[in-house]
């Protein structure tokens, strides 16, 4: 993969196909009607996919589409509930394929994935995908890890509630839900930085009682699980049961030295819990809590040293993030700017859920706490802001 340009572009005009025609019109002055390998479009519910479609297929013709619907986009030092966020890429010799699962089946979603890597034919070096709730996303993970294996650079969002009509998707001439993929070839420039801030709290306490395949932690310290949230939490523990806190208070499993946030997504009945990620008998953990300074001083410290480099950065920030940060949620993305600086081009959005690489097992951990940005590296650009 090697990419010679890129240039990105928003508009906020209410009409999608004059949105489209102003920022394509920029883009062509900056690229110099390069052909376009691959168009990135992220876009709010406000705008008809469709025409997003047509429109782009008229002024930019790029070689593949891949679009994501997102109530927040991200550009440059800004998260924005209305408008359209487009990235072009051009490059020599892009190899990379797109595609489109609308099943559940685990073989099913297996098999069009390896149809997809045989024509590529090469190296694979990166995928990305976007999940929505009309797919499965265990099964969908499990066919990734058989057809690409562990230890690669895979990431992906996921969304689970319903944010318009449906949550769309656009994938080349495809318009709809499912599951969204891009896979690409070749020596690739890129660089993934995971973002957490959460901090342990309280004593270690071991996870005695496990059922992996359901996710489901039925005792810890050898005691019915959901006794850890009552000890810490006392008389706020109704409020965490009612109102589904895992996400704000995870439990942070110790893996070499670091803490895996893994969230509970409800106290059953029976006082065991049942959760989000990936669990193992016999593992230490803590409680983990975070705070507005917490999640924006961690930014600081991760992302010094990638500052004042020209690329382009893609953010994958959560909701989750901007329930805790309240006030502070639009000024976390203006401190990822305001530190990485002029020369690096900012684009993103906001899903409910992440997959993200674990450095340590090689395995693809689901998380809804903490934030991504990849980072794209050509070895010669021109870029423009639009």
């Amino acid at each position: 993969m090697s990419i010679e340009t890129f240039a990105i572009g928003f508009s906020d005009q209410p009409v999608g196909e004059e949105a489209i025609k102003k920022i394509s019109l920029e883009i062509k002055s900056i690229t110099l009607n390069k052909p376009i390998d691959l168009l990135l479009i992220f876009f709010t519910p406000h705008y008809k996919p469709i025409n997003l479609k047509e429109n782009l297929d008229i002024t930019l013709k790029p070689k593949n589409i891949f679009g994501i619907q997102s109530p927040i986009v991200i550009f440059e030092n800004k998260a924005i509930k209305k408008g359209i966020v487009i990235c072009c890429l051009c490059g020599q010799n892009l190899s990379l394929r797109v595609n489109m699962v609308k099943s559940s089946n685990e073989e099913e979603i297996e098999t069009i994935l390896r149809k997809e890597i045989i024509a590529l034919g090469k190296e694979k070096d990166f995928m990305f995908f976007s999940l929505t709730s009309s797919v499965d996303t265990y099964n969908y993970l499990r066919a990734v890890d058989l057809v690409l294996g562990r230890g690669g650079k895979i990431l992906g969002s996921v969304f689970m509630r319903k944010y318009g009509i449906k949550n769309f998707q656009i994938v080349n001439e495809i318009i709809d839900e499912g599951g969204a993929g891009l896979i690409v070839s070749g020596h690739s420039l890129l660089e993934f930085k995971k973002i957490c801030g959460f901090l342990p709290i309280g004593r270690t306490f071991t996870l005695t009682k496990v059922i992996p395949k359901r996710s489901i932690i039925l005792e810890i310290d050898g005691k019915p699980a959901s006794f850890i949230y009552r000890k810490y939490l006392e008389e706020e523990f109704y409020n965490f049961k009612q109102l589904s806190l895992g996400n704000i208070y995870p439990i942070g499993i110790l893996e070499r030295g670091y803490y895996r946030l893994v969230n509970v997504l409800d106290v059953l009945d029976d006082d065991s819990l049942f959760c989000l990620g990936e669990l193992e008998e016999g593992k230490k953990a803590k409680i983990m809590i975070a705070t507005p300074s917490s999640l924006l001083e961690e930014i600081e410290k991760e992302l010094n040293h990638f500052k004042n480099k020209n690329r382009l950065a893609l953010v994958m920030n959560c909701f989750t993030r901007r329930r805790l940060l309240v006030e502070e949620a639009d000024r976390e993305i203006e401190i990822i700017k305001e530190i990485l600086g002029e020369e690096t081009k900012v684009i993103g959005f906001y899903s409910d859920y992440h997959i993200f690489p674990n450095i340590y097992s090689g395995k693809m951990d689901i998380e809804n706490n903490n934030l991504g940005v990849l980072f794209i590296n050509p070895p010669s650009t021109y870029v423009r802001n639009i």
